[in-house]
């Protein structure tokens, strides 16, 4: 076991919120002594109910942040990309200042360490600034939240049988729940040793298919006929030419192009985590409609 017992997580939102929920638990149970949720407004007196401590915080005053750091183990960002640069570096910064043991930057979708260009390339920046410190990094990898990606701004009318496909939708693509993320973050996290956690990568997956494959799995599983139409990947690069900051046009190309799985089968880390048993992505779809 790892030995961490106090934790801070840097926002509350899309990724967060899971993580949070699943150490809590953890901290019902004796794993974990603290967590405390930064958030730059406070509020969230629900999970203040359930045992967490929200800190109002100013990123851009590192006395705050390394006020609201002291005493932590392990600093767990899930801060926005519009976050990434300037306010995941304070927060690194302030994690050292305040002497916490690990570090884990706002991954949670494709690998990025050694990426040097394009829109990835500041998470990459981010660990080598980790190395200068000396403070440890854990890095997940996750792929898609498979939870919350099929909704009509990806394409995915559902509730209307209308599927637009971005892209020619034959690249694989790694899905994962983001329940299944927040359980395998906390328990590595917690049962792991130190020498196992840090500088360390960890790619997990609860299925990997692509949008095509999808399309006809949903119509197997349901017996309902959908309404597909497609946009061609040419237009999506066209997109990114024209806009080489549209984020969702870049993220839509690398899927694509097939740079959307997270790891080879055999080289997921989802075997260190004994009864993950992660959800798939047809039956997450199905709970979720």
């Amino acid at each position: 076991m790892s030995g961490y017992k106090n934790f801070v997580v840097a926002g509350a939102g899309n990724i967060g919120r899971f993580i949070i929920e699943e150490l809590l638990k953890l901290q019902s149970s004796g794993a974990v002594s603290s967590v405390t949720v930064l958030t730059r407004r406070g509020g969230y007196a629900d999970l203040v109910e359930e045992g967490a401590k929200v800190v109002a915080v100013d990123y851009s005053s590192s006395s705050s942040l390394v006020s609201a750091l002291q005493g932590t183990d392990v600093v767990i960002s899930t801060l926005g990309f519009e976050a990434f640069d300037a306010q995941q570096n304070a927060l690194a910064d302030a994690a050292k200042q305040a002497g916490a043991s690990v570090f884990v930057p706002a991954e949670f979708g494709n690998p990025t360490d050694g990426v040097t260009e394009g829109f990835l390339s500041v998470k990459n920046q981010l660990h080598r600034r980790l190395e200068k410190l000396g403070l440890p990094y854990v890095l997940f990898y996750t792929g898609a939240f498979a939870d919350w990606i099929f909704n009509p701004f990806w394409g995915w009318d559902l509730p209307n049988g209308k599927v637009h496909v971005l892209g020619e939708g034959n690249g694989p693509i790694s899905f994962t729940h983001r329940r299944d993320i927040g359980r395998f973050v906390a328990y590595v996290l917690t049962q792991l040793p130190r020498d196992q956690l840090h500088w360390k990568e960890f790619a997990i997956e609860g299925d990997h298919k692509s949008w095509n494959e999808i399309v006809e799995l949903y119509q197997a599983k349901t017996g309902k006929t959908l309404q597909v139409t497609h946009q061609p990947r040419s237009e999506l690069q066209a997109a990114l030419q024209k806009n080489p900051q549209d984020f969702v046009a870049f993220i839509l190309v690398e899927w694509d192009e097939g740079r959307g799985v997270v790891a080879k089968p055999e080289e997921l880390s989802n075997k260190l985590f004994p009864n993950f048993n992660p959800s798939n992505v047809i039956d997450t779809i199905l709970e979720t409609q």
